[in-house]
């Protein structure tokens, strides 16, 4: 199994170990910290958030000029070391103004939570804030190397060093709380874990993979375009924050039963694992896609690049949106109860227009390997002003049906014609092929799979066990189904091949 199929293997497996942790851990925090100090550290968290905007993208400039250099044979060595000297350069800038900027946001803290804590919780908070400020900076810091590491391919590297921080982070929490240490200790753990990964990772990059940073000249042509990249990637960031929160906020608003507000949060909580769930390979195919633009590939390539891992995950979404489909409403009664059941009208909303996006997100990463990802951030910025002006107009007449509705216009518009236009115009990418390629057999088989256990739904309990058979019961038919006519030629043979290897492996 080569280095991209482990490293997306080992991303998901980081993924489900991340949901889990936080169904298992949030009780055990506030057990352990009490209402006064989770609080306290899930308002500093939200507060520093901002910050982390400011990354830049630098790791995606790297990775870009590490395969340029392989790949271009008028890119040299000493320009790929200039480029890893500008990007270091610019995030030790930006982590800068993120120091000064928590600074003077630290000396805000009591004139804005002063109403609601003891000045010795705001001294406890201050301290908190800082920390989490900290670990930004290290973050930051560590883009520029974390972009080598991809621009070699070394996925299993990049992949094992987050699944790796997200395991020790769960057992020092447990450890800590059972040892009664205090709210403090949870943040230090989150800055020594942020400033051991900057640590591996600079290590890795300039000792194994020997990218070491030299600045041979200040070049103002490609510091801008470093700049004008991550201001893309800063708008973007910005205008994701607005779509993902705008909801919630015009609703607390205009609706006054905050169990609404319940409900509708529940159903967004869905809605983004579940584009997590289909976006965390998003970022294996950078080094792919900038090689295919130095190479001057034709719309025809490109639009076979994003048809194979579009497949991949159209095989998920498509097992999500027809399982939720068609066990949601038992998942929503045994999970938050029956009285929040809009909450699956909600998600099928929601997840049905944003899954066309989804299965073609491979397109960013030429994108970003033709650095024009400022289209995309703008029309996010439309997306927002669509959501923003539907949604208010909207749920003072539907209530929270107004919201969804906005939403739901807002991608269908924005993601939906508007990048696909740009990406047929710019790119020549053959839309109509592209999408019918992807969805091949997958969508029958999903709509097969979901008339042949429509039982299961209707006839069993609502349980937590019963959902997990259903659940399973489910993805052997959706395989079988998929393996009769939804997989192609090369799907099989990989099948196959993993099979045996796990055949084999057992014997």
């Amino acid at each position: 199994m080569n280095q991209k199929k482990v490293g997306v293997l080992i991303s998901y497996l980081n993924l489900a170990m991340g949901m889990v942790s936080n169904v298992f851990l949030v009780p055990l925090l506030i057990a352990s910290l009490g209402d006064v100090d989770y609080s306290l550290y899930k308002v500093m968290q939200s507060f520093a958030g901002p910050l982390s905007m400011f990354h830049l993208g630098i790791s995606t400039i790297v990775t870009r000029s590490v395969v340029k250099c392989a790949t271009c044979e008028d890119y040299m060595e000493k320009d790929k070391k200039n480029t890893l000297a500008l990007s270091l350069l610019a995030s030790v800038v930006m982590s800068l103004f993120v120091m000064l900027a928590g600074i003077g946001m630290y000396f805000l803290l009591p004139s804005m939570y002063g109403n609601t804590y003891t000045e010795a919780g705001i001294a406890v908070g201050q301290k908190l804030f800082l920390l989490f400020v900290a670990s930004t900076v290290f973050h930051m810091l560590t883009d520029a190397f974390s972009g080598c590491i991809v621009g070699h391919e070394h996925f299993v590297v990049s992949s094992m060093l987050p699944l790796m921080k997200t395991a020790l982070k769960i057992i020092l929490y447990i450890v800590l709380l059972k040892c009664g240490m205090g709210v403090v200790w949870v943040v230090v753990v989150d800055l020594i874990l942020s400033v051991s990964t900057f640590s591996i990772t600079a290590w890795y990059a300039m000792f194994i993979l020997r990218e070491r940073p030299r600045l041979y000249r200040f070049d103002k042509r490609q510091m801008m375009e470093i700049l004008s990249f991550g201001g893309a990637i800063l708008l973007q960031t910005f205008v994701n924050q607005v779509n993902n929160n705008v909801d919630t906020m015009i609703l607390g608003m205009y609706i006054e039963d905050k169990m609404v507000i319940t409900m509708y949060s529940s159903a967004l909580a869905i809605y983004g694992i579940y584009n997590s769930l289909i976006s965390v390979v998003t970022n294996f195919f950078l080094p792919r896609a900038t090689k295919l633009v130095a190479q001057k590939a034709s719309g025809k390539e490109l639009t076979d690049f994003v048809i194979h891992p579009g497949r991949y995950q159209a095989i998920v979404a498509v097992a999500c949106v027809f399982g939720f489909a068609l066990f949601g409403r038992n998942f929503i009664s045994i999970w938050i109860g029956t009285k929040y059941m809009d909450a699956y009208w909600i998600i099928l909303m929601l997840m049905i227009p944003v899954t066309v996006p989804l299965v073609e997100n491979a397109m960013i990463a030429v994108l970003d390997a033709t650095l024009k990802r400022i289209y995309r951030s703008a029309v996010l910025v439309v997306m927002a002003v669509i959501n923003v002006i539907a949604s208010v107009l909207m749920v003072q007449v539907l209530g929270f049906w107004g919201a969804a509705i906005g939403t739901v216009a807002s991608l269908v518009i924005g993601h939906g014609l508007l990048m696909n236009i740009y990406y047929a115009k710019v790119f020549h990418i053959e839309i109509g092929r592209m999408f019918g390629a992807i969805f091949k057999g997958i969508l029958s088989a999903g709509l097969a799979t979901t008339i042949f256990c429509l039982p299961l739904a209707l006839f069993l309990p609502d349980t937590w066990l019963c959902f997990a058979v259903k659940c399973a019961l489910f993805l052997i038919v959706y395989m079988i189904f998929l393996w009769l006519w939804g997989f192609n030629s090369s799907e099989r043979s990989m099948l196959k091949s993993i099979l045996g290897k796990l055949l084999r492996a057992k014997t």
